[in-house]
Order: structure tokens, then sequence, then C-alpha cells
């Protein structure tokens, strides 16, 4: 009597709901929900695709920490995948940061004159490596002190074509 209440009991399980057996029924479904993002899971994993820009060319890609001086003291405020761009027809310069979902988090002109500094601080937890500079984000709020980390390998070739755009 007890394996009859506990086969009547319904079962919850995560597993999987096996396909349809008929497989003309599963390719006709597939083709008609392709747009459906519920049909197919992304498995957790988010894919940013680049906008394409057709205006500007892009001089630098490399994956960096954004940081400002706020009230004296440095503050993280993203990181992300780090543009450097370069207008095809005004050649003006712009920096780009935009963190793993697309989002910008610093977008900033390259004027000329800009003095860069490259600082690499070794410390117990390694080296860390920084391009600074002065920079107008908010007009209201004028120049401000920004910094760029980035991996040691990498601070003079972002710390040179920075000094080429301010060029």
């Amino acid at each position: 009597a007890a394996s009859t209440t506990a086969t009547a009991k319904p079962t919850f399980s995560f597993e999987s709901i096996p396909p349809p057996s008929s497989s003309a029924a599963s390719t006709t479904a597939s083709s008609n929900n392709d747009d459906d993002p519920t049909t197919n899971p992304d498995d957790g994993k988010v894919s940013v695709q680049q906008e394409e820009n057709k205006d500007e060319d892009i001089l630098m890609e490399i994956r960096a920490k954004h940081l400002k001086c706020v009230d004296g003291k440095w503050k993280k405020f993203g990181a992300g995948v780090l543009r450097l761009y370069r207008h095809k027809e005004t050649s003006k310069h712009r920096m780009v940061l935009r963190n793993e979902i697309g989002k910008v988090q610093l977008n900033l002109a390259v004027s000329k004159g800009m003095p860069l500094d490259k600082h690499l601080k070794k410390g117990s937890k390694g080296a860390a490596a920084y391009v600074s500079f002065a920079a107008v984000e908010n007009e209201e709020a004028g120049m401000e002190r920004f910094m760029l980390q980035v991996k040691p390998e990498e601070l003079d070739n972002l710390h040179s074509t920075l000094s080429e755009m301010a060029k």
C-alpha cells in the first residue's frame, strides 16, 4: 500500500523534457521560433556585439579599468573593453570604455596636448599599471583627473597610442 501512495504523488525534477518523437515537428517548431530567446538559452554567457562604426577607425582595443579622482581619492567606476578611435573625416580622437553588457562607462575626447603619465606600482599582489590624465567628462564639473588601469605588459602600448593621439 505504501508503494501505491508514493507513485501517486507528483514528482518535480529539473531534468530536461525529451524532444518530440517526430523530427519534422521539431524542425518546423525551431524554424518558427528563431527570434524567440526562450527557445535557445544562452547558458548564462552574454555576448556583446560591437556596434558598427563607419565614421571612425579603431586605433586600439584593450581591457581596462576606469578610475576617477573624487574628493582627492581614486574611485573605481567600471571595467571592460577600452577602444581608442580616430574620426575618418575630422581626425578627432576619443576613448570609449564599455562594460561586458555594452553599456558605456567612459566616453572622453582626447585633446591635443593632453598630458599623459604612466605609472607602474609594484606591490604584494603584483604589479599595477596605470595611465593618468586630466579631461572633461561633464562640462559642469570641468576638468577632472582619470586613470586607466591595464595589465603591466600593455602599459607602454596604451601610453604610446594615447600620446600619438594627443599630438
